[in-house]
């Protein structure tokens, strides 16, 4: 049973492991691969404003190693949430086709709480490895790196539609362009670390947290 009552709250447990990386915690030495790909896992509810943030830069980032399709717009609970109404993408028929990531993305319940997506056996036993409390959301990369929680509030896209939102990552200088591109570099760093091939990993800000990364876990 998902807890939908304050989700975004890490666990005592992932709180207590030193981060790698934003809130991210290594959980495991193992990368975790599924038809040779770097295995990617989101968990999330369309009611959650936290999930809600945590998609932008998800899709921010494996944009840049392979192809959306389907993608839509939704947005989070109107109702019993701290944000509400927020902008976001919604995964639910989106795909993923990518040469060296595997992304399975699972929502929970719709943004009236109502059950939505179901959990493979084997993503059960994920979560029961990674995240046995079931909090929402939840990122796993590779099988070795995850956060429970949104990297950032999702108080930047109070006031802005979808389209707003759009348009502010087009601008150079925008708060929400760079609070969501910092979280998508430390996603893409982390897919880097886990095994991307280094050649798709050469760009400046990404290259940067993998050597940072690197050095913490040396």
């Amino acid at each position: 049973m998902v807890t939908p009552r304050m989700p975004w709250r890490r666990s005592k447990e992932m709180n207590k492991q030193p981060k790698v990386l934003g809130k991210f915690v290594e959980v495991s030495k193992d990368t975790m691969r599924r038809a040779g790909k770097l295995f990617v896992f989101f968990m999330g509810a369309e009611f959650c404003p936290y999930c809600a943030a945590e998609r932008w830069p998800i899709v921010r980032s494996l944009q840049k190693f392979g192809q959306w399709d389907g993608l839509k717009q939704t947005i989070s609970a109107a109702r019993d949430e701290p944000y509400l109404n927020l902008p976001t993408y919604d995964f639910t028929k989106a795909t993923y086709t990518s040469p060296h990531i595997e992304f399975v993305a699972r929502e929970i319940k719709d943004r009236e709480f109502k059950p939505l997506q179901k959990l493979s056996k084997t993503e059960e036993k994920l979560l029961h490895k990674f995240n046995p409390k079931k909090e929402i959301p939840f990122l796993l990369i590779g099988g070795r790196f995850a956060q429970i929680g949104s990297g950032f509030t999702p108080k930047i896209f109070i006031g802005h539609t979808f389209r707003q939102t759009e348009t502010e990552l087009k601008k150079v200088e925008s708060e929400i362009r760079k609070t969501i591109d910092d979280e998508a570099n430390i996603i893409s760093a982390l897919l880097c670390v886990s095994g991307l091939p280094p050649e798709l990993c050469k760009e400046t800000g990404t290259a940067e947290l993998v050597a940072q990364v690197n050095a913490k876990m040396a």
